[in-house]
């Protein structure tokens, strides 16, 4: 026997809406691109350890988070940042002197001129706006 609410089902769809890859990647690179911004503008530290904040955001993006034409800027601004090399500090642990590591983003910071400083924060801020603009348009 037939149930008679059978005839009144509808079908149950699902509406999967795809965005594509790319766009998607360049909004994500875009809000990290806005806290790096942000920290560089807003933070109350000297300028090398605003750059330090600054390059937690930007450090998880790839370069197929960018259009092409912005790839060699966020590249020269990853090389800029982490030219140094990896550092160790002695430091005291547990009463035994060990090497703690420095990443190359601090070891390139601590000898980084003020001026380069100011100059890689203007790159990542025409990086962001240039990526604003690729979107937008």
């Amino acid at each position: 026997m037939k149930n008679p609410k059978d005839n009144n089902r509808q079908p149950f769809v699902i509406e999967v809406i795809y965005e594509d890859r790319e766009s998607k990647s360049f909004h994500y690179a875009r809000e990290k691109l806005g806290g790096a911004v942000r920290e560089l503008a807003t933070g109350v530290e000297e300028i090398k350890v605003r750059l330090a904040n600054a390059f937690i955001e930007l450090a998880i993006l790839q370069e197929s988070d960018f259009p092409a034409e912005l790839v060699e800027l966020y590249k020269s601004i990853h090389h800029e940042l982490t030219r140094g090399k990896m550092q160790y500090y002695p430091a005291i642990k547990d009463g035994e002197l060990v090497k703690v590591p420095s990443g190359k983003l601090y070891s390139t910071l601590r000898y980084m001129r003020k001026a380069k400083a100011q100059e890689i924060a203007r790159q990542i801020l025409e990086l962001k706006e240039r990526l604003d603009k690729y979107t937008e348009g």
